[in-house]
């Protein structure tokens, strides 16, 4: 199951305001992003690329921490227990 299915499962399921739903978004593809840097640090080898993938990999978590206080700092919550029996009925 990919993580837009879930995100798309969560919105339809629970009413959020545009401006929640665009934090969580934002939050999501932070994370996204944050893991495609780590991953891209830990397969470079030429010492310039460590550079930049240090550099990638230190932006992307400030900004991933950026929308995570956000969140917090405007009561957005995410409660997935919700999305069991729905991800069961996909996975079925």
């Amino acid at each position: 199951m990919n993580r837009k299915k879930i995100i798309e499962i969560m919105f339809s399921n629970i009413k959020y305001t545009q401006e929640e739903k665009d934090i969580i978004m934002q939050l999501e593809e932070a994370k996204m992003q944050w893991e495609i840097a780590k991953k891209y640090f830990a397969v470079v080898d030429d010492p310039k690329l460590v550079d930049y993938a240090i550099y990638s990999e230190d932006q992307c978590k400030a900004k991933y921490i950026y929308f995570l206080l956000e969140a917090r700092r405007k009561g957005v919550t995410i409660d997935a227990s919700y999305m069991i029996e729905e991800l069961d009925s996909i996975n079925a």
